[in-house]
């Protein structure tokens, strides 16, 4: 067999690269590269399904560098610490997740050679790899340890907290960490998509947004010392009131990179699963230009009626009981009622409704779904209907209002309901 293989050639041309410069960071031209050739050797060639007499069990890089660093040797010191401290990491829930966070840590601590080095030793690679492999083979993998251990003199200054999108890319975000006032909420809203929790509503006057460094469709990673992820679905309120009258810690991951205002792809991948549509910070265009185009206005085409006072509940009954008052022009019930006779369009989202006046395309309002407590109709009137929203998130307002429109055909009134009451089964969490 040849003594030379590309991944070997091109790690080698890396590690050039890496000797002309004074220290490694993560944002260095060839240290992803580096590391995507780096992971292309550890699996070239590795029998995953390993059958014994008793058992079948698959295995993977990391799972067979857990297991080299069991071996108690004084030698072996540092490396196994760099396995410990990876092993309970939250921000990573995959093998594939941990083994790049490993080799993070361990070309931070110039121990990463150790691994091959035990696996030699042990002389088990021939049972984990083909003999077509780098580490199958004698002679390469010799050459292969030889180019880690000059590893081991280069200098990489690394960021180990910046692990949470390792499980999908070696390409990290740019990430944000503030520490707030005390504070009861974020003003923030949160839909959990691929074990991420991404924010879809923030709140104009919340604390997060006082500083503008937030935007739609950032993440959000870690509050007050908890990795955000699915499993905190539902716990977010308690994870906040944690730290009661503390300052509040939050780190978000960036959907869009500042310098250069190019999305990061493992986030904007999340955003399209979300149908969620962030805009790119774009030049303005020129006036002259911009003024000549007719401003066109998407959404269902409606005339809205009237807005009502409904008190303290919000539900279906009320909805219709608008409705008739309305019809019935019975203003004696107690309820204040604001006529308007507008026409508008209803732009229904992926976080709430717009509804825009038709002629200037301005937004007269909106409601995000976490605070419409009922949408409906009556049988006898399907085109019109109407949604009851409160001040604040339905679960805690106290004061709602219906508000009631009339569509052109009954079919445009069934889809409007029914996408509204596919919001309310979303999975958005206020913090």
């Amino acid at each position: 067999m040849s003594v030379s293989d590309p991944l070997v050639k091109d790690i080698k041309g890396c590690v050039q690269q890496f000797l002309n410069s004074a220290s490694i960071n993560d944002n260095n031209f060839y240290f992803v590269f580096f590391c995507q050739t780096l992971e292309k050797i550890f699996n070239k060639g590795l029998i995953r399904q390993q059958n014994t007499k008793y058992f079948n069990r698959t295995i993977d890089a990391y799972a067979w560098m857990v297991s080299v660093a069991r071996e108690k040797d004084p030698g072996n010191l540092t490396y196994r610490t760099c396995v410990d401290s990876i092993k309970d990491k939250a921000e990573v829930s995959s093998n594939e997740g941990r083994f790049r966070c490993l080799v993070k840590k361990c070309l931070t601590k110039k121990c990463l050679h150790v691994s091959v080095e035990r696996l030699i030793e042990s002389q088990i690679a021939n049972l984990l790899y083909s003999s077509n492999s780098i580490l199958g083979d004698e002679i390469l993998s010799e050459i292969f340890l030889s180019v880690l251990r000059q590893v081991s003199k280069i200098q990489f200054s690394l960021d180990l907290t910046n692990c949470s999108f390792l499980d999908t890319s070696w390409y990290i975000p740019e990430i944000v960490t503030m520490e707030l006032v005390p504070s009861k909420t974020l003003g923030i809203a949160v839909s959990f998509c691929g074990n991420k929790a991404v924010i879809v509503n923030i709140e104009s006057n919340g604390v997060l947004a006082e500083n503008n460094k937030i935007t739609i469709g950032d993440v959000l990673d870690n509050l007050n010392g908890t990795h955000i992820d699915l499993s905190c679905k539902g716990r977010l309120s308690s994870i906040m009131k944690s730290k009661k009258n503390k300052p509040i810690f939050v780190r978000v991951a960036k959907a869009v990179y500042t310098d250069s205002n190019e999305f990061y792809q493992p986030i904007e991948n999340l955003l399209r699963q979300l149908k969620l549509d962030v805009k790119l910070n774009k030049p303005e265009q020129n006036p002259d230009n911009s003024n000549s185009r007719k401003k066109t206005c998407y959404g269902y085409a409606a005339k809205y009626l009237a807005v009502i006072d409904v008190g303290t509940l919000g539900n279906v009954k009320q909805v219709q009981k608008s409705i008739k008052t309305l019809l019935n022009n019975n203003m004696q019930d107690g309820n204040t009622v604001t006529k308007f006779d507008q026409d508008v369009s209803l732009e229904i989202g992926e976080i709430g409704l717009k509804i825009r006046n038709k002629n200037s395309n301005e937004i007269i309002m909106e409601h995000p779904y976490m605070k419409i407590s009922a949408c409906g109709n009556l049988p006898h009137c399907p085109t019109i209907f109407g949604y009851c929203a409160g001040k604040e998130n339905c679960d805690i307002a106290k004061d709602f209002q219906c508000y009631v429109f009339e569509s052109r055909t009954f079919d445009d009134a069934d889809t409007i309901l029914q996408s509204i009451g596919q919001g309310f089964h979303r999975t958005h969490y206020a913090v």
